[in-house]
């Protein structure tokens, strides 16, 4: 009873703010949000759990708990996080799901995708051809074992120090800066571009209508298609880079793409990578305090990256940043039955939740990577699981979003400017979670320090 009452009376007060302060509609949208889930929490406490759940639950594992009870959360744990598993590795549609099969239920669950960019890749098509063809690309361009991460950092320092120059004295717009650099960096690491050419407003409205077609694909109701404007400004983008892109087969051959297949390319690497580095940045080096541990721990970035004897304590920083910050926050499929719905794994909860990664779930520790406990393992799967899983795994991806954050921190530092959120409590108060969702981060700034 008594929870009830202060469930009631936390909704009655979140209201009560959000009405009276209404010109923070964002802000505090999220805030009700959150005591809406906080009181299902504690309703979902009451009553009998259910480990099926995808919602984060509340650390039940304090000091006066019982060797029982421990063991008890601990196994409601492993449920979920079997269940997670099950739906990314297919297992969930049977013991023994063909190729075939896993590429439809998959397609299935991508189908707004192909509407709103027209790709057909492994992520969206049934066909086992095209999922090879792809699978082959994919893996020639990421071309792990040639990266030259020195030349990929000096692009991006110079990119960062134009952005600097070219918003002048007003605020870097942070989302729309860290697009731009993620893209400049895929095109040059995965296509041979050469980012001194690269037209900066085309990037920059490429970059925006792929956003803008992103957010729309995830708009379930509405009608989506293609983006006449995205197509032509792709179609400018690579006539004037006439690439190709080099196949790992040992004959030194090249392969050239079309701009379908360049859009399919670019789609798995660069969308979902510009999120992670923002955020990463964000919560590195403006939302904790130990930032003298953080500049040690990638003080050799980037000459480390590649050697896995001194790349290690650096490679952490991405490790937990895609811990907090998932590329996909959910990885859905689609059911076995029509009648059912789509099957939806939640990244995130598995990678915040609280009876497996301890009270601090949702603080920024890099160091917990230097020992993780076997459910912590079980839980970690920021590159997806089994065959289908992100060609990037296997440190790529991690050396990637490494080399971005540093080098955003080191050009847009604590020291020498601020970050702005636009929203009071945000920019007042450290302990608050950010956003993650890909239309929250619009109004982020950074604004130099002016002595």
């Amino acid at each position: 009873m008594l929870i009830a009452l202060l469930a009631f009376f936390s909704i009655f007060m979140a209201y009560g703010l959000y009405y009276v302060l209404s010109h923070q509609n964002l802000l505090l949208e999220r805030i009700f949000a959150q005591t809406i889930f906080n009181t299902l929490q504690l309703a979902r406490l009451i009553g009998p759990l259910n480990p099926y759940d995808p919602l984060v639950f509340p650390d039940p594992i304090t000091d006066t708990n019982s060797a029982s009870q421990i063991s008890e959360a601990q196994a409601l744990a492993t449920q979920r996080i079997d269940y997670a598993r099950s739906i990314i590795d297919f297992s969930y549609a049977g013991p023994k799901v063909e190729l075939e099969d896993r590429l439809r239920l998959r397609a299935l669950a991508n189908a707004r995708l192909v509407a709103a960019f027209g790709i057909n890749t492994s992520l969206t098509s049934s066909s086992v051809s095209v999922h090879k063809k792809f699978r082959k690309l994919a893996s020639a361009s990421i071309n792990k074992s040639r990266a030259d991460w020195q030349k990929l950092y000096g692009v991006a320092m110079d990119f960062l120090q134009h952005e600097m120059a070219w918003y002048g004295r007003t605020g870097v717009c942070l989302a729309e800066c860290v697009r731009c650099l993620c893209f400049v960096v895929v095109l040059v690491s995965q296509f041979g571009a050469d980012d001194k050419k690269l037209d900066k407003n085309l990037v920059k409205r490429i970059t925006d209508e792929i956003n803008a077609q992103w957010l729309k694909s995830k708009e379930y109701g509405g009608v989506v298609k293609t983006s006449e404007s995205l197509n032509h400004d792709l179609g400018i983008l690579f006539s004037n880079l006439n690439t190709p892109v080099a196949e790992e087969n040992g004959t030194g051959k090249n392969t050239s793409i079309d701009l379908s297949e360049a859009l399919g390319l670019i789609m798995p690497q660069y969308e979902t990578l510009w999120r992670v580095v923002l955020l990463t940045y964000v919560t590195a080096y403006y939302r904790q305090f130990d930032r003298p541990s953080l500049k040690k721990r990638v003080k050799d970035v980037p000459s480390c990256l590649g050697n896995a004897a001194t790349e290690k304590e650096a490679l952490k920083l991405a490790m937990e940043g895609l811990r907090l910050y998932p590329s996909n926050n959910s990885i859905y499929r689609a059911a076995t039955s029509g009648s059912e719905p789509p099957k939806s794994a939640n990244v995130q909860a598995c990678h915040r939740d609280f009876v497996i990664w301890g009270r601090d779930a949702l603080e920024f520790r890099p160091e917990r990577f230097d020992s993780l406990t076997p459910l912590q393992e079980k839980a970690y799967f920021p590159f997806s699981l089994g065959s289908h899983r992100c060609p990037a795994f296997g440190g790529f991806g991690n050396r990637m979003v490494t080399m971005l954050v540093v080098s955003m921190g080191r050009t847009l530092s604590p020291e020498t400017g601020q970050l702005k959120f636009g929203h009071a409590l945000l920019d007042n108060y450290i302990e608050i979670s950010l956003p993650t969702g890909r239309d929250e981060m619009e109004e982020w700034s950074w604004d130099r320090i002016r002595v």
